[in-house]
């Protein structure tokens, strides 16, 4: 009996400590906050298991993360029974890719080609299914979800050129797909959102039309750069439970293909992966918090932004972290891109680069359409809307708005 009682008091603290990691607190102003925590409960314990596994050896965090994220995903591919879509799996020169066609939709039809979000590690074409098929039936128009490779297997460029040979090849074959060449798009939220614009900035420097047919860049709360991690909402939101600074410091190393990726994450999370020189370059201005709206601007963090940097790993990143294709925004010219719809999170690390982008947008002339969404972290949209037990009303106001913006400037001239 002695022993049945220690077994009990045991599982007993084992259970309070596992409540007590699970349990996330959230601001009182949050909508429907039950809903959130069982979404931050869910993501610790994907994290704490796939930790444990990789300290006792039963596989790296990344692919056991991967697997649970699969198992946990139990409406993936639900569209294919979906009686209002026609879905396809199929390859754009070699890309896998996944079709939504609305069984009304017309043809030829507008189109948009959607990158799916998760640091360029996590994330699939079946994760985004419930997502990216919604978005095709409000909007009647076709969805191609393009499967593309994963860091870090598979680190920069290859995830971009897998998007850009998916992306090219629509566009210069719409007319096998059914769709309207003139009426072209380009989506993603968080890394796809940065994928996105990265196409959108690639087809304007090239020599041809592209630029002209794709319609607009649909961003949502994209990560742009990896210059700044500094930023007001990094700093306030740095340990944000749905994304925190530290995942978005990581995601950009094992992106960058650097080996031993905790070796570096000390000197990218203090400003220390740039020199001198490029802390007061072009690139720096370009992300600058004054581009902020007003009330998001906080005092400067002189010891922390302008450090001296370490020369040798600046040197050894510099022409990778400098290209647009890689961060957008530290583009110098804009002028060319196409329109853009930018959606930020409140209380997201990604919020300020976002905001930043929208207004270099601007200046540089392009048309841009917003959406800051209050009481709503990072993945709000994905997340919400993709397990139906914790869909929040935020999600489906922010769907509605995506649509509305799709629906009005998919006809824009």
């Amino acid at each position: 009996m002695g022993c049945l009682k220690v077994l009990a008091i045991s599982m007993s603290v084992l259970m309070i400590g596992l409540s007590a990691y699970l349990y996330t607190p959230v601001p009182d102003d949050m909508t429907e906050p039950w809903k959130l925590r069982s979404i931050l409960a869910a993501f610790k314990m994907v994290k704490l298991i796939s930790g444990v596994s990789e300290m006792v050896g039963l596989g790296s965090s990344v692919n056991v993360t991967r697997g649970l994220i699969k198992m946990f995903s139990t409406q993936a591919v639900a569209s294919k029974s979906d009686p209002l879509l026609k879905v396809t799996d199929t390859r754009l020169s070699g890309i896998p890719v996944r079709i939504y066609r609305p069984k009304s939709a017309p043809t030829p039809s507008p189109a948009l080609v959607y990158f799916h979000g998760g640091g360029w590690i996590f994330g699939s074409v079946d994760q985004y299914d419930e997502f990216t098929a919604e978005i095709a039936k409000a909007a009647n128009i076709v969805v191609m979800s393009v499967e593309y490779r994963l860091a870090p297997e598979h680190p920069f460029p290859i995830p971009f050129e897998d998007c850009v040979t998916a992306t090219l090849h629509l566009l210069q074959n719409p007319q096998q797909y059914g769709v309207d060449g003139n009426r072209i798009a380009v989506g993603g939220d968080s890394a796809g959102g940065n994928l996105a614009a990265a196409i959108a900035k690639r087809f304007s420097d090239e020599p041809t039309s592209y630029v002209q047919r794709l319609k607009f860049q649909l961003l949502i709360y994209p990560v742009l750069q990896p210059f700044d991690f500094n930023l007001p909402s990094f700093h306030k939101f740095k340990d944000d439970p749905m994304l925190s600074k530290e995942q978005v410091v990581m995601s950009w190393i094992l992106y960058l293909g650097l080996k031993e990726p905790e070796k570096y994450y000390q000197d990218f999370a203090a400003n220390n992966h740039t020199s001198m020189i490029l802390k007061y370059s072009d690139y720096a201005r370009s992300v600058s918090q004054e581009l902020l709206p007003e009330r998001f601007q906080t005092p400067p963090m002189d010891i922390l932004n302008k450090n001296e940097g370490n020369d040798a790993l600046s040197n050894q990143i510099e022409a990778i972290i400098l290209d647009a294709t890689f961060s957008p925004l530290l583009a110098q010219n804009l002028t060319q891109v196409p329109p853009a719809y930018i959606m930020t999170a409140d209380t997201d690390v990604l919020r300020d680069e976002g905001l930043i982008y929208a207004e270099r947008l601007r200046r540089a002339g392009i048309r841009v359409n917003t959406y800051h969404v209050k009481q709503a972290c990072h993945g709000f949209c994905y997340m919400y809307l993709s397990y139906s037990f914790t869909q929040l009303e935020v999600c489906h106001r922010a769907l509605k708005e995506i649509v509305n913006y799709i629906e009005v400037n998919m006809n824009k001239e």
